[in-house]
């Protein structure tokens, strides 16, 4: 059975921040997520990238975003658990919807926590009892 879990102190930029920044720009904010990734899961990947996964992403900011901001913010980290070979790809066939949650926190202070369960061993009731 596969968890893991980590918390980033940042968080990455919504939809509406990045979508009209030149290309550039926005590749150097992806590339930016995939090293965090890279960092935050080293030494706990699975021995070979999830074919089924359940992940619960939270973010905590001091404003909330509409549902579409929260879930394209995730865009580039989940993008990060596929280059690192945490999963096999980010089809529904693979992380089917993934779970996401907001909490509010303190201005400045914002953060991501990102979980994944290997879903061949664990299900969405399981995971709801996780740590």
């Amino acid at each position: 059975m596969f968890y893991l879990k980590f918390r980033v102190h940042e968080h990455p930029k919504t939809y509406n921040r990045i979508a009209r920044l030149h290309w550039s720009k926005i590749a150097k904010e992806a590339k930016k997520w995939h090293e965090i990734v890279m960092y935050s899961t080293a030494g706990k990947r699975p021995t070979a990238p999830l074919s089924k996964a359940f992940l619960r992403l939270t973010r905590a900011s001091s404003t909330i975003s509409d549902f579409d901001g929260l879930v394209s913010s995730f865009k580039y980290v989940i993008d990060g658990l596929v280059v690192n070979r945490v999963l096999a790809n980010d089809t529904p066939l693979v992380i089917g919807s993934p779970e996401y949650r907001w909490t509010k926190a303190k201005s400045k202070k914002g953060w991501i926590e990102v979980e994944v369960w290997d879903a061949e061993a664990w299900t969405k009731e399981n995971a709801a009892k996780a740590p």
